[in-house]
């Protein structure tokens, strides 16, 4: 890295001078950070760059942590929730097929009785993924066939999308626009372009803004703001070059270090590819181009261009962090948020393998007090009835506002 303001060596620092500093990262983090003088303290601007240092640090260690985290448990998990699935679905349609069976005997069920039998085969039939082998598939065809939802009729369909306007006017306070509306079937397609509307319209009311913007004479501020954006752009480009003059492999004769270099050029090569001003400081010193002190003698307007370089790698990281832990949520099937501790996503995925046993194993005694005598498939058909109940009114939807991502 260029000095452009070079210094004497500042004095070591005692033990009562020492500042708090990250936990010591890959490469030697702490190396990388301005330490305080024993006589001079340090600036506003090295301090900004040693926070940021540490935060990006912080984020890629969050990073790797959460990662492999994930993938020591994620097949274990998968494979015991997919073994549990399998058992659900078998017992569920071990389920199905006694009940249907009972119906098809209507001698000793009563009308009461029979509507409640198809109105749980009605719910449970659609939902059941249909079994793998062959034979299986033929066996559970015909419920598939006879427990189908019936399908809305016009009338019904055009009624629930008239509806979704209804509800779409008053969260947004914008009466909708949908040419052929008679050619939508269903109002999930109908949600889709209502969302889609919503979307472009924030688009067109952006690009009018950013538009507007560019008319304008840039402030004084913003000269300011354009300048430092350049500053950190030569910053990062000169950093890269340094290491490429010194890092190129054909310029070594020796076999091994030469291969070594070749590694380290790749490495800078992607960290420059990602604005990765960390990994490319990193690298300067395990190409030996920096000492310890290089950075507390670097001037204000070079540190601040690092410091924007770091500023804008912490924003690509925490997008990373927070799209990681989606990801893996989605996956995994339960919360994930890097900064709980490691055993917590453990716990929780055993705790959900452990729901869905109950799962499993509540499906398998539903089969067998079903099977049991009359008595007790009477008994059962007025918990079930009882339950559905129950959670038609926790499932009830709630007016008092749009789902997400409405606008």
């Amino acid at each position: 890295m260029p000095d452009p303001c070079p210094h004497p060596a500042a004095p070591a620092p005692g033990p009562e001078d020492a500042a708090p500093t990250a936990a010591d990262g890959p490469a030697g983090l702490v190396r990388l950070q301005v330490a305080p003088a024993a006589i001079r303290p340090l600036s506003p601007a090295q301090q900004k760059y040693n926070r940021l240092l540490a935060r990006v640090n912080d984020l890629e260690r969050l990073l790797e942590s959460l990662q492999h985290s994930a993938d020591t448990l994620r097949a274990p998990h998968l494979q015991r929730m997919d073994a549990l699935r399998r058992r659900t679905g078998q017992a569920q349609r071990a389920l199905a097929h006694c009940l249907h069976e009972r119906l098809q005997d209507e001698q000793g069920l009563t009308a009461p009785q029979q509507r409640a039998i198809r109105t749980l085969l009605r719910a449970l039939v659609p939902s059941v993924p249909a079994p793998q082998d062959e034979a299986g598939r033929r066996a559970w065809q015909p419920l598939q066939n006879a427990y189908r939802p019936p399908p809305a009729s016009p009338e019904e369909r055009q009624a629930s999308l008239q509806a979704l306007l209804v509800q779409f006017e008053e969260w947004t306070g914008q009466p909708p626009q949908v040419p052929d509306l008679d050619q939508i079937q269903s109002p999930e397609q109908l949600l889709q372009i209502l969302l889609r509307q919503a979307q472009e319209r924030r688009e067109a009311t952006a690009e009018r803004r950013a538009a507007r913007r560019a008319r304008r004479k840039p402030t004084a501020r913003q000269q300011q703001e354009q300048e430092r954006q350049q500053d950190a752009r030569g910053t990062l480009r000169s950093i890269y070059r340094q290491l490429a003059s010194a890092l190129h492999p054909d310029r070594e004769r020796d076999p091994a270090e030469r291969e070594r270099k070749q590694a380290l050029m790749s490495q800078a090569n992607t960290a420059h590819e990602r604005g990765d001003l960390l990994a490319l400081l990193r690298l300067q010193l395990a190409a030996e181009q920096v000492d310890e002190g290089a950075i507390a003698r670097l001037g204000e307007d070079r540190l601040a261009a690092l410091s924007l370089l770091l500023q804008r790698q912490v924003g690509v990281l925490d997008k990373e962090l927070a799209g990681l832990e989606a990801r893996l949520s989605h996956e995994l099937g339960v919360r994930v948020l890097a900064r709980d501790n490691p055993r917590r996503l453990a716990d929780d995925l055993q705790q959900l393998q452990a729901q869905m046993e109950q799962v499993a194993q509540g499906m398998k005694d539903d089969l067998q007090r079903v099977q049991e005598s009359d008595a007790a498939l009477w008994r059962w058909l007025r918990e079930q009835t009882r339950l559905a109940r129950e959670h038609a009114r926790a499932q009830a939807p709630d007016a008092s506002g749009p789902p997400s991502g409405w606008g």
